[in-house]
């Protein structure tokens, strides 16, 4: 199989380089505002996933986790196996913010 080197020309460099330092002159033709419409529901997951709601769910998880590997670990797959320790770090991930913000009170950076 013959592989054709691609090169770019010049004119096409100097028009990336051209369009990036006009972004950077000129930011708000980059449309680098906000996601203002976006950030509502994804303050509510946040919030869901690191609330009391989301501490239970992450001990049950857990809990669930932990039985099924101890009662059927040889008979699984690798696949399931695999699985339960994804859910398993999850849930452990969703638990520890909910640690860390009740130990330390703040929740994030400080700024």
């Amino acid at each position: 199989m013959k592989q054709v080197a691609k090169t770019l020309s010049p004119s096409s460099v100097s028009i990336f380089f051209g369009i990036a330092l006009g972004l950077l002159v000129l930011p708000e033709f980059a449309h680098a505002g906000g996601i203002t419409e976006f950030s509502g529901p994804i303050e509510k997951v946040v919030d869901t996933i690191t609330g009391k709601w989301g501490m239970l769910i992450s001990v049950a998880g857990m809990a669930v986790c932990g039985v099924v590997y101890i009662f059927n670990r040889q008979d699984m797959a690798e696949g399931f196996k695999m699985l339960l320790q994804v859910v398993f770090g999850i849930c452990f991930i969703c638990f520890a913010s909910a640690i860390v913000t009740s130990m330390f009170s703040f929740g994030g950076a400080l700024i």
